[in-house]
């Protein structure tokens, strides 16, 4: 009977595989096609998600705004809604929007409805547009694929009735 000297007892049994090489050679390659193509975009779609929310934080304010004020006020260019507001938002909650381009905002009027014989309910409408750039944005070639690598357009409207009906243009 052969004695086992210290170094066979510390041998393995049998020798190493080829499988665990190939999985460390295929780990570099599947990860980069990860990131690339799940993680990257969720991100994006995450981030886009969020500038959607915040945007309609300003249009509900602007709408509010509106449905308070005269009519003139309320379609001035340089006014509290199409102006204070925005620059209020941008200074706020604004700075966590990737913002490409101004916020358009728009303010119409209809009459609300009919009760009696008269109409009395004037309703205010805000369409604000925003133009929203993706935080990471994802080199694609030849495609401009909005949310990914391109600008994209959120436009969001609210409606309120007015407070003071006699506000609204006749």
């Amino acid at each position: 009977m052969q004695m086992k000297t210290r170094v066979d007892r510390f041998r393995p049994k049998r020798g190493r595989t080829k499988v665990g090489a190939s999985g460390m050679a295929e780990f570099g390659p599947a990860l980069g096609v990860l990131l690339i193509f799940f993680f990257l975009p969720m991100v994006d779609m995450l981030s886009l998600g969020v500038s959607y929310g915040l945007g309609m934080v300003l249009n509900r304010n602007q709408c509010h705004e509106a449905s308070l004020l005269p009519s003139t006020d309320a379609n001035d260019p340089n006014g509290t809604v199409q102006k204070g507001i925005p620059d209020t938002w941008l200074n706020g909650m604004g700075k966590f929007v990737k913002q490409v381009g101004p916020i358009k905002t728009v303010v119409s009027y209809r009459s609300g409805e009919v009760g009696s014989d008269k109409v009395t309910d004037k309703i205010v409408s805000v369409s604000t547009t925003l133009n929203c750039s993706p935080f990471l944005p994802i080199p694609l070639p030849l495609v401009d694929v909005p949310g990914l690598n391109g600008a994209m357009t959120f436009q969001i409207t609210s409606e309120r009735q007015m407070e003071n009906p006699d506000n609204a243009p006749p």
